[in-house]
């Protein structure tokens, strides 16, 4: 495949996730990781691209919403701190990670995050911030070695007693942070090669697009047709993930 057909197939992946992620605020790893791993690259530089992109994406939004704050990051700090620390340490064992594991915990966590949408399991979370260390260093860790850290904040979010517009900017900032800690430890271990960067940069006008037709058709979606489509889409690719590998 052509640099240029590689551009635009995969630029059209990031539009899509970009688009989820405008409506729901997450969504944009849990479907390009998968996607571009399948067609296009290899689980060490879809993991890069996708959670240096991520981290773009989240910048725009959080400002375009104002949501960018010093209150707003406090009040998740103990969810915040650990995941960017565990993020950034987990950078020293990718030499050593398995890419058949990748793809077996990719399935697992895809088929999870299906189950829990479709069945909406209904037990609640309480004291919700004495958890908080907890689930962030393993979205941090999640992050770092697959590319889709926020699955674990985002089950325990679901379960927890957060009003809608809270949950939407937690998961953005946790992501800034998780992201920004993975960045970090990429570029400590020369992650970035040439090829990486190139396709980044083709990728953001993407993924800016995508964000901004999801944050304008947000209000006009039905949240429970929504979430369903998304869970098809979601158990659908962690078989197919977990299947391929077997």
């Amino acid at each position: 495949m052509s640099f240029m057909m590689i551009s635009l197939f995969g630029g059209l992946i990031m539009l899509f996730s970009a688009y989820i992620k405008g409506i729901s605020g997450f969504g944009t790893a849990i479907f390009a990781v998968p996607l571009l791993t399948a067609f296009i690259f290899l689980p060490a530089e879809t993991r890069v691209i996708v959670v240096t992109l991520n981290l773009v994406l989240n910048v725009f939004i959080l400002t375009k919403e104002n949501a960018l704050t010093k209150e707003n990051l406090l009040k998740i700090k103990w969810l915040l701190i650990p995941g960017f620390i565990f993020a950034f340490l987990s950078g020293f064992v990718l030499m050593t990670f398995d890419d058949r594991l990748f793809t077996i915990i990719l399935g697992v966590l895809l088929v999870i995050t299906a189950v829990n949408k479709v069945f909406d399991f209904p037990y609640k979370i309480r004291h919700v911030k004495r958890y908080y260390p907890l689930v962030g260093s393993l979205s941090g860790i999640l992050n770092t070695l697959i590319g889709v850290g926020g699955i674990p904040v985002l089950i325990f979010l679901s379960n927890a007693k957060v009003k809608k517009a809270a949950f939407r900017h937690t998961l953005m900032l946790f992501f800034l942070g998780i992201n920004l800690g993975s960045v970090l430890t990429f570029m400590v271990n020369r992650a970035y090669s040439q090829t990486i960067i190139l396709h980044s940069l083709m990728f953001i006008p993407f993924i800016l697009l995508g964000s901004l037709l999801g944050m304008k058709t947000s209000t006009h979606i039905n949240n429970t047709n929504f979430n369903r489509v998304v869970a098809v889409l979601l158990l659908i690719m962690g078989l197919s993930s977990m299947f391929n590998i077997l």
